[in-house]
């Protein structure tokens, strides 16, 4: 059977990953990954990791790494993510959500403008199921938390059963879908990734942890 060509638009968290597997096994070939990134600091939007960080993530992968270059303050991604997609020939397009019926709207209109199969293999899963399969793949790392949600313990530790016995406890998400925690995969079967942790720092209602590859500083 033939493999379609295939993008993956790539956050460096647990769910691209789990996505970026399930695609796979289903015989999707992912070529590229796009990630949205802040024009004005090259960090990606929502967990404010370096855009570095994530391209030598996803040359472990293999794959070519496509930044979307846009502002979250004018909401220009949508029309970057299009722009970008324009330079590449592509089948099919693999996106992580779970449950956000607005983004999927947007970017399920966009593929079909552009004649792009819109894949979402995560869809309507249940976090239980998808915490256990993820953390049978990978040990994500928090990386950014809902300030007055996760407690600051958490903040660089990894996704382990204490922090997901907190969020059951104070019914939260457990994959984080109410913002409550963002992570970036580190070590996985596919690949390790030394990462160096640096300061940590404030965004409006979330507290990040700075990270570099390879011992930069």
């Amino acid at each position: 059977m033939r493999k379609r060509r295939t993008f993956i638009l790539w956050s460096g968290g647990k769910d691209s990953y789990l996505s970026y597997r399930k695609a796979l096994q289903r015989g999707f070939s992912i070529e590229y990954a796009l990630s949205y990134v802040e024009r004005r600091n090259k960090r990606l939007i929502g967990c404010h990791l370096r855009e570095e960080l994530v391209r030598a993530q996803v040359k472990k992968l293999g794959m070519m790494f496509l930044p979307v270059y846009g502002s979250k303050r004018k909401g220009d991604f949508l029309i970057a993510l299009r722009e970008v997609l324009s330079t590449i020939s592509v089948e099919a397009g693999v996106f992580g959500d779970i449950y956000q019926r607005e983004h999927r709207k947007m970017v399920e209109s966009l593929c079909k403008g552009m004649g792009v199969r819109a894949v979402f293999p995560l869809w309507g899963m249940a976090e239980e199921v998808i915490l256990s399969e993820v953390l049978k793949i990978s040990r994500p790392m928090i990386v950014c938390r809902r300030v007055r949600k996760l407690p600051r313990k958490f903040l660089g530790k990894e996704l382990n059963a204490d922090v997901l016995n907190f969020l059951r406890e104070k019914g939260m998400s457990l994959s984080g879908e109410e913002g409550e925690y963002q992570t970036f995969v580190d070590r996985c079967e596919d690949f390790e990734l030394e990462v160096v942790p640096l300061k940590t720092f404030r965004k409006s209602y979330y507290e990040c942890i700075d990270l570099v590859p390879g011992g930069q500083s």
